[in-house]
């Protein structure tokens, strides 16, 4: 598998930061990242600066960009807005569990796919409005408007911008191998990306167990 990001996509600022993780053990939830989620939500709610992020700010920006007529939220903006309205996170599976922790911790976009449920290279390009996608959630698949950014496979979407993955790749406790990436823009430096997939990479081995391999 090789990670491809075209340079249309990098003009417009977007980097990313990918690795494959092996034998993870996937479960409903864990004690020990329920505490770490706990003392996150704790800090947050302490330091309410996150309104005018820059980062934040920078992905609505790209959606402006690419003419995106849908209402988009970045996830991290959606999931710190959980914790602003009901004080929690959502508890999906530890996996993603880890990465949405990190998500509100970084403020990045954070996704992760099966890999068992991937074709060919992953590839970061503009959508030409053909592409096969089926949202996370849903049996059937949609349209998506060409000039978007995507993340796909050889046969499809695998996430639409950086907001919504698709329903083949999602994870769940059968899922034995999986590639988890960080989405970065125009506010975010390599450096920054990097420490971010490093920090995810090791808090799904803390909690999942498994190693990984960055891409």
């Amino acid at each position: 598998m090789k990670l491809i990001i075209t340079p249309e996509v990098r003009s417009l600022g977007i980097d990313v930061g990918l690795a494959v993780v092996s034998g993870a053990e996937i479960s409903n939830k864990s004690r020990r990242l329920e505490k770490l989620k706990k003392d996150t939500i704790e800090l947050i709610q302490q330091n309410q600066h996150f309104a005018g992020s820059a980062i934040l700010q920078a992905y609505r920006d790209l959606y402006h960009i690419t003419g995106v007529t849908e209402e988009f939220t970045p996830p991290a903006a959606h999931l710190l807005g959980l914790i602003e309205r009901n004080g929690r996170l959502p508890n999906i599976n530890t996996v993603v569990d880890c990465y949405n922790l990190v998500s509100v911790q970084t403020q990045l976009s954070i996704g992760a796919h099966d890999t068992a449920h991937i074709q060919g290279d992953i590839t970061f390009r503009l959508t030409d409005g053909n592409e096969q996608y089926t949202p996370l959630g849903e049996e059937n698949p949609i349209k998506v408007s060409p000039g978007e950014y995507a993340c796909t496979d050889a046969e499809k979407i695998l996430c639409r911008l950086d907001v919504k993955q698709c329903q083949e790749t999602r994870i769940t406790k059968e899922t034995r191998q999986f590639m988890v990436y960080v989405q970065g823009n125009k506010a975010t430096s390599r450096d920054y990306l990097d420490k971010a997939l490093t920090q995810v990479c090791e808090l799904i081995k803390e909690i999942c167990g498994g190693t990984y391999e960055v891409i």
